[in-house]
């Protein structure tokens, strides 16, 4: 009964955190949110089927953005003259 608990949900294909933008288009039915909600979902669902959350694909762009590199110590914590 347990077994499955963790998996993720699926409506047909596609993941149901992906159908988040469409929430918001059902709550404000325009033409731009329909747009955008059509686009948020493209982009989510391209992400699930690629196996990566949204946290996962975020730490992914800030390695892109910003580098691997990660010091020991905080910018704010390091001495300025040692």
């Amino acid at each position: 009964m347990w077994r499955y608990s963790a998996d993720p949900v699926y409506i047909f294909v596609l993941d149901c955190r992906a159908l988040l933008p469409m929430v918001v288009f059902f709550a404000h039915m325009r033409e731009w949110t329909l747009i955008v909600a059509v686009a948020g979902t493209l982009i989510f669902g391209f992400l699930a089927w690629m196996g990566l959350t949204l946290p996962v694909a975020g730490r992914m762009l800030r390695v892109l953005i910003i580098g691997a590199r990660r010091p020991a110590l905080p910018a704010w914590k390091k001495r300025a003259y040692a």
